[in-house]
């Protein structure tokens, strides 16, 4: 006698998420009193479901690269401990005053390794400082002071705004059918999901030459 067959099937998704966050920098002129490998940091934010933070250095990340300009780097937070890698395309951009980018660098694609997020921020000279950080991309000159202070329709009140783009592919995983029990111990099917996972194979285009 044979016994029951188990059935079941799932899904996994693959599919592009974008998504975008505003840094605006009050107090520009005051920011360039910042020690060089100082940065100053946005809020967290959440594109694909991984968090995200700006990092900006207003007098560059390496203190032996080019001096007077400004740094930009993405970092991604990890919010479970577990050191998550991940792949992401990314641009940074300076946004004019009608908040159209007016000046931007091309956009990359970099991997990414998480860190915890910050636990006890310290200050310096009014500025919060963080020494943890994982492996980051971004640019180490993303532009000159000189470069930027010329260009009025960046500036405005001593203020300007980076935009940073972030998109990732985001993987869903699903039931698509699968056996389940009610307090009867009654066996139940779906026979529904089955039919789904064959049709959409069978609609797929076909990869062969």
């Amino acid at each position: 006698m044979h016994g029951r067959l188990s059935q079941s099937a799932s899904s996994i998704v693959a599919r592009p998420v974008n998504g975008f966050h505003l840094l605006r920098i009050d107090g520009y002129s005051h920011t360039k009193t910042v020690l060089p490998g100082q940065k100053l940091s946005s809020q967290q934010f959440t594109v694909g479901g991984h968090s995200w933070q700006i990092d900006y250095y207003p007098n560059g990340r390496d203190a032996a690269a080019k001096p007077n300009a400004i740094s930009v780097y993405l970092q991604h937070i990890d919010h479970t401990q577990q050191h998550l890698q991940v792949q992401a395309r990314y641009k940074f951009s300076l946004l004019d005053h009608d908040g159209i980018p007016a000046y931007e660098l091309p956009a990359e694609t970099g991997s990414f390794t998480s860190v915890p997020p910050q636990v006890s921020p310290y200050y310096h000279n009014g500025v919060m400082v963080n020494e943890e950080q994982g492996p980051v991309c971004g640019h180490e000159e993303f532009i000159a002071w000189e470069d930027l202070e010329r260009r009025e329709h960046l500036i405005r009140d001593d203020s300007n705004v980076i935009r940073c783009d972030v998109g990732v592919t985001q993987i869903d995983e699903s039931w698509l059918a699968h056996e389940h029990q009610d307090d009867s111990e009654d066996v139940e099917y779906s026979e529904e999901g089955y039919g789904r996972v064959l049709s959409s194979a069978a609609s797929a285009p076909s990869s062969a030459g």
